[in-house]
């Protein structure tokens, strides 16, 4: 399909100066913001609660809302979850336990008061529902949960760590699941049916998944600087590298800038920005070594133009089609993948763009560096040979 003339010659070469200051503003711009305003880290890497919640008919989103966050959730956010005759219903929250202090220090005080013996207490558990406790000598697991219950708990637990003759004991005191159940079936009684999901990330794992996903990012970069380098050769990779670090850069500044949740499906788009735009860059790049080789053009800015305007109506084909399937994702696809949607229609704006004015003008730059490193050598090697 030719959405173009054939034979129509565009100078893109000749707009590539101010574009390319445009973008170095613009990725100069995003940095600033992430380091002066941040992100707004999701659950993944800030730490949180998800719960899905499942009722036997469909509820009012506000009403559900304000009736979870009686449970104590903080500012849950709630969608409906798949099918919108399914009654089911996804919560979000940065709440990681719903046990306040005085409630810890309560059991703390309690076991404390009972044993006089006791070797461990390990209260680093994130959520704070989980304390694991070791005494010189091993105890009636009925008995701690006696003490723990008598210090406000009715339904907590006992349970030893190992079948050791001495082994830690875990004290599982309620926590989300216990709280939102119980709320949810006072509140709605039959209508309320069970909780189908909960999770809870620590910060600290939150902390060591932002860290993570940032590697991910690195190491995929690493690699296409590797792969380009063995594909084509030193004058094409830097451009590549660079037009895929500024899909990237102006990607994460546009989420620092709205205050769009930046969670862990973001670093799976930036992925998939990074594999398309490297996807664009490397057809742009095939046709300007093909018009190299056939000798297309008065010069290098002339073969990339004969190039660039020759794959343009591939180039909208796929820009067009992957933007309206993704731009359904994000109207109709519900709130969990909103963001994603949006990430990758940015990306695909951000990656066509830098496919044309980013990797391509950085082939003339590097151009230009490969000749006048190979005259200076030259007359590196002739001074030499004339002394």
């Amino acid at each position: 399909m030719q959405f173009f003339k054939h034979g129509l010659r565009v100078d893109f070469m000749g707009m590539a100066r101010p574009l390319v200051m445009t973008s170095l503003a613009l990725v100069i711009a995003s940095w600033a913001l992430v380091a002066f305003k941040g992100l707004n880290f999701g659950i993944d890497f800030a730490g949180g609660t998800e719960v899905l919640l499942a009722f036997n008919k469909n509820m009012d989103v506000a009403k559900l809302r304000a009736d979870v966050a009686k449970t104590g959730l903080d500012q849950p956010d709630v969608v409906q979850y798949g099918l919108t005759d399914e009654g089911r219903y996804f919560i979000r929250s940065r709440t990681q336990s719903l046990l306040s202090d005085a409630q810890k220090q309560a059991v703390k005080g309690a076991v404390q008061g009972k044993y006089n013996d006791i070797e461990t207490y390990d209260e680093t558990d994130e959520t704070g529902e989980v304390l694991r406790v070791k005494f010189k000598a091993a105890k009636d697991i009925d008995e701690i949960a006696k003490v723990v219950q008598g210090a406000g708990f009715p339904t907590a637990r006992v349970t030893p760590q190992t079948e050791a003759l001495n082994p830690f004991y875990m004290i599982r005191l309620p926590g989300v699941r216990e709280r939102v159940t119980k709320s949810m079936t006072e509140i709605y009684g039959e209508k309320f049916r069970s909780i189908d999901r909960l999770e809870s990330v620590g910060s600290a794992v939150g902390k060591q998944m932002r860290e993570q996903g940032s590697l991910a990012v690195i190491y995929a970069l690493l690699g296409i600087l590797l792969y380009i380098s063995f594909r084509f050769d030193l004058r094409y990779s830097p451009g590549a590298v660079l037009a895929l670090v500024h899909d990237v850069s102006i990607t994460i500044g546009i989420f620092s800038l709205t205050g769009m949740e930046f969670n862990l499906p973001i670093i799976a788009a930036l992925l998939a920005i990074v594999g398309y735009s490297l996807n664009d860059t490397i057809v742009v790049y095939d046709r300007i070594r093909e018009s190299l080789q056939l000798g297309l053009g008065k010069n290098l800015t002339d073969s990339i133009n004969i190039s660039i305007s020759d794959c343009l109506s591939r180039t909208v084909l796929t820009s067009v089609t992957t933007f309206l399937a993704v731009l359904s994702i994000y109207l109709f696809g519900g709130g969990i993948i909103e963001n994603f949607a949006f990430a990758m229609l940015v990306g695909v704006v951000v990656g066509t763009y830098s496919s044309i004015y980013i990797a391509s003008p950085a082939v003339l730059v590097m151009d230009t560096y490969v000749a006048a490193r190979a005259q200076a050598q030259s007359a590196a090697r002739a001074a030499t040979s004339r002394t």
